[in-house]
C-alpha cells in the first residue's frame, strides 16, 4: 500500500476526508465474537473505519436489521467439479457471499498439465472473485492409471512463480509419504515454506506423525471425530467438507469448540451447478453448521478468518481496518441470505443478482481432445482365461450410496463361450475405463453393482482423477455407442438407450467444463438424471457416483484403464477370484 494511500485512508478514517462508502448495520466481529450496531467505512476498496460513530462519506447504505460479515472464503474446492469455467463459477457463487476460493486445479491438470492450470488462472482473472490456486501434487495420483499430463518438479518450480499460487495441493499419495517415497517427498520439499494441504482418510498414530513430519498441515478427509481431534492435536488444520459429494458436518460438528473453533474450516471440495442454484455455496455450509448446533459466529469464523489465517491471506477474513472491503450483508445468522456483496469495495451482487460488468466473450472452441484410437465393440468383452463354459467367482465393485468409497463383492457369474456378461437381473453391470489421452488402446474392464440400470448405458469423461472415459451399461453395444459419442462431442456426459443418444451434456473444455451459466448446466444435468431414471437407475446423481469409481486412492475396489485396483494396497487385482 503506497504511503500516500495510507495517508488518504487515515484522513478518511478520522473524518478529515470523506469515505467512498459508509455502511450501517449489525457488525459481526470475528476476532471478539461480538455483534454490535455500527458503521463500516470503505475507501479505495479498503476498510478504513469500523466504529459506532458515523463519518462523512460520498455514499451511505443503511441496513439496521441486517448483519455485516466478512465475505466468505472457500478453503478447498475443485472448480472443475462444478462443470463451469471459473468465470461462470464466479457468476454463480458471488451472489451467495463468496469472495475468495482456494482452488486445486488437479482435475484439468491431469488432462492438460500446465496449459490447463494457466487456463484456470486466466479465466478467473476476468472476474472479481479472488481465486488462488494450489499446485496439484498428485498428477497422476498413482502409477496405476494414465493421465494426460504430469506435474513434476519442473512444473512445480515453474508454477511457484505464478502470483495466485499459494502452495502444494492435497497430497493424496499418503501411502507414498509414509513409505518415504522419494518422488512425492521431493515435491513436498520443493514447496517448503508454502502452504501444503493433505488428503489422508483414516491415517492415525505413527503413520500420521510421519505424514505431518513431511510438512503437511491440513486434511479434509477425516472419517471420524476422534480422527479429526487426533489430527488437530498434532497441529493439523481440519477442513470439514459439506459439498455435493461428501457431507461431513453431521459427523464432525462436535469437534468445533464453542467460542473458539480453533484450527477448523468449512469447505465444499466440490459444488455442482444445480446445488449452487438450489442450496447455495459457502452460505449453505453456514446454514448446515447452525443446524448442527454450531454457534453462528463460530461458523462465520470458519469461513472467514480461519481460512485467511491458514492460507496467510492477511488482507482477507475480517471486518477490520486495513482489510480488503470484501463484505457480505445477510438477513440473519440462521439463513445467511445475501442482501449485498462487495469485493474490494465494489458492489458485485444485490439481492441475488450478479452485477459485475464483464468484458469477455463466451469460449466456444474446444480445449483438448479425445484420443481413443480405433475402438471396436469386441474390445469391451470380458473373457475368462481358463473356463469356456461354467461359472466363475468375479470381483464386483459395490457402490455405497452417498459415499466415494466402495466395497469389494465376490459374485458367482456364468461363463459362456469364454465370455462373462452383465447380469442386470442381479444388478451386476459392466464397467469400462477407456484411456483417452494417448490413444494407447488400454481398457480397464470389470463389473459394478448399485446402479440398477435395466437397459442402456451411461458414460462420462469426468472420471477422477485422470479423467479417462468411464462407462457403465447393460449391454456392450450401448456402452460402445456412448464412448464414441463422447469422442464426437469432445467429452462430457452421455446416456445411450438402444443405440440412440437419449441425453447428453457436452463438456468441450478438457472434457470437464462448459462455458455455460449455472442454470443451463443444472437443467442439462437434470435431463440426464431423468433419462438415467427412465433406464431404471436408482442411484442419486449417477454421473457423480460414476466419476469416483476410477479414483484409485480411495478404498476399496476401483477401476482405471489398468483394470481393477485394490485401493487399500494400491495394486492391480484380477477380475477373477482364484477358487
Amino acid at each position: 500500500m503506497a504511503e500516500i494511500m495510507i495517508e488518504d485512508l487515515i484522513d478518511s478514517c478520522l473524518g478529515r476526508k470523506p469515505l467512498d462508502l459508509l455502511i450501517y448495520g449489525q457488525i459481526v466481529n470475528v476476532y471478539s465474537g461480538e455483534v454490535f450496531k455500527g458503521y463500516v467505512g470503505v475507501k479505495r476498496g479498503i476498510i478504513a473505519y469500523v466504529g459506532v460513530n458515523p463519518k462523512p462519506s460520498r455514499e451511505r447504505l443503511e441496513y439496521p436489521s441486517e448483519y455485516i460479515l466478512p465475505a466468505y472464503i472457500d478453503g478447498h474446492i475443485h472448480i472443475e467439479s462444478s462443470l463451469m469455467t471459473p468465470r461462470m463459477f464466479a457468476r454463480a457463487v458471488i451472489p451467495h457471499g463468496t469472495c475468495c476460493v482456494i482452488a486445486d486445479p488437479h482435475e484439468i491438470a491431469n488432462v492438460l498439465g500446465l496449459d490447463g492450470i494457466k487456463f484456470m488462472i486466466e479465466s478467473s482473472e476476468k472476474t472479481p472473485l479472488k481465486a488462488y490456486f494450489m499446485i496439484p501434487s498428485s498428477v497422476p495420483s498413482t502409477d496405476l492409471e494414465t493421465s494426460g499430463a504430469k506435474i513434476g518438479l519442473d512444473e512445480i518450480n515453474a508454477l511457484k512463480g505464478f502470483r495466485p499460487i499459494l502452495g502444494l495441493g492435497e497430497v493424496m499419495n499418503y501411502v507414498g509419504v509414509v513409505r518415504a517415497d522419494k518422488k512425492i517427498l521431493e515435491k513436498i520439499y520443493a514447496c517448503k515454506g508454502m502452504v501444503i494441504d493433505g488428503h489422508a482418510p483414516g491415517l492415525r498414530g505413527d503413520s500420521l506423525c510421519a505424514y505431518i513430519l513431511a510438512g503437511i498441515r491440513s486434511d479434509h478427509e477425516a472419517l471420524s471425530p476422534d480422527e479429526a481431534r487426533e489430527k488437530i492435536g498434532l497441529g493439523m488444520w481440519i477442513m470439514i467438507r459439506e459439498g455435493s459429494t461428501t457431507k461431513a458436518l453431521s459427523n464432525l460438528a462436535g469437534i468445533v469448540s464453542r467460542g473458539c473453533p480453533g484450527r477448523v474450516m468449512l469447505v465444499t471440495d466440490d459444488r455442482h451447478a444445480g446445488d449452487i442454484i438450489r442450496e447455495g455455496h459457502i452460505d449453505h455450509c453456514l446454514r448446515r453448521a447452525v443446524e448442527e448446533g454450531i454457534d453462528p459466529i463460530d461458523a462465520v469464523k470458519m469461513v472467514t478468518i480461519k481460512p485467511a489465517e491458514y492460507f496467510r491471506l492477511q488482507d482477507l477474513g475480517a471486518i477490520s481496518p486495513g482489510k480488503s472491503a470484501d463484505i457480505v450483508i445477510v438477513n440473519n445468522l440462521r439463513e445467511f441470505r445475501a442482501k449485498l456483496v462487495l469485493i474490494d469495495g465494489t458492489i458485485v451482487s444485490k439481492d441475488g443478482s450478479y452485477l459485475y460488468a464483464e468484458h469477455m466473450e463466451k469460449r466456444t472452441t474446444p480445449l483438448g481432445s479425445i484420443n481413443i484410437g480405433e475402438l471396436k465393440v469386441e474390445d469391451l468383452r470380458i473373457n475368462h482365461p481358463k473356463i469356456k463354459h461354467g461359472r466363475a467367482i468375479v470381483r464386483v465393485i459395490g457402490l455405497v450410496e452417498g459415499q466415494i468409497y466402495t466395497e469389494e463383492e465376490h459374485c458367482e457369474m456364468e461363463v459362456s463361450n469364454w465370455e462373462v456378461k452383465q447380469d442386470p437381473e442381479r444388478d451386476i453391470l459392466k464397467i469400462c475405463v477407456v484411456e483417452r489421452h494417448k490413444s494407447s488402446g488400454r481398457i480397464g474392464k470389470g463389473f459394478v453393482r448399485g446402479f440398477m440400470l435395466r437397459r442402456g448405458a451411461i458414460a462420462s469423461t469426468v472420471a477422477h482423477d485422470s479423467h479417462n472415459i468411464i462407462a457403465v451399461g447393460v449391454n456392450d453395444n450401448d456402452i460402445y455407442r456412448s464412448i464414441l459419442r463422447l469422442r464426437e462431442i469432445n467429452g462430457g456426459f452421455v446416456i445411450v438407450d438402444g443405440g440412440k443418444v437419449a441425453a447428453e451434456l457436452p463438456l468441450p473444455i478438457a472434457g470437464l467444463m462448459a462455458d455455460l451459466e449455472a442454470e443451463e448446466i443444472a437443467q442439462k444435468t437434470e435431463n440426464l438424471e431423468r433419462a438415467a431414471s427412465n433406464l431404471g437407475c436408482k442411484t442419486k446423481s449417477p454421473f457423480m457416483a460414476l466419476s469416483f469409481l476410477s479414483l484409485p486412492v480411495v478404498p476399496k475396489l476401483k477401476i482405471t484403464d489398468y483394470g481393477l485396483i485394490d485401493a487399500e494396497k494400491l495394486k492391480a487385482v484380477d477380475i477373477f477370484v482364484e477358487q
